[in-house]
């Protein structure tokens, strides 16, 4: 007596024992693989929930949210601090122009020689201060002008504007250094 399911897919019964048999072996192997899969994510599982030391989960969770917070706290505190030093590097001197000259300009034993010098410091507004120093053998003099928005309100020697045009273009030749 043949079996319907043999005459259906036309074999013979020791074909279909091995077919079976086959097929039973990949299943296994298959079953073995997924078996070895699901044991390490088990294990990760695992080790996620518990932590390495035991700790829970939540408590985890709750300690990073509180290193958050600290973090959230101190780069107040950090933004604030930095607002204090832009607004100082914004008053302090930056820029800076400075021109040696000989003030007499004549071969004569009152010369200073080039002793004499015009330095010129300004903030990032272009305020600041001159300072001329005329030098000779007889003595030294020394005067200072104003400068607010990168001009004088006093008449400027050919050497103060020389020097405050060093110092206002003193930024832009060396930022980039």
């Amino acid at each position: 007596m043949e079996s319907k399911i043999l005459t259906f897919l036309n074999m013979d019964f020791d074909v279909f024992m091995v077919v079976v048999c086959v097929v039973m072996t990949v299943l296994l192997i298959t079953i073995f693989f997924l078996l070895l899969d699901y044991l390490k994510i088990r294990k990760r599982y695992m080790e996620f929930m518990t932590g390495e030391s035991g700790k829970s989960l939540e408590y985890t969770i709750y300690k990073r949210f509180r290193e958050i917070d600290e973090l959230k706290v101190n780069q107040k505190d950090n933004d604030d601090q930095i607002a204090i030093i832009y607004n100082k590097v914004r008053r302090s001197y930056s820029k800076i122009g400075m021109y040696r000259y000989d003030a007499f300009n004549i071969e004569n034993s009152l010369s200073g020689g080039t002793m004499s010098f015009v330095l010129t410091l300004l903030n990032s507004a272009n305020d600041g201060f001159m300072i001329n120093t005329i030098h000779n053998r007889a003595g030294c003099h020394v005067y200072m002008k104003e400068i607010k928005n990168g001009t004088c309100d006093l008449a400027l020697a050919e050497e103060e504007v020389i020097s405050l045009n060093m110092a206002l273009e003193y930024e832009d030749e060396n930022i980039e250094k």
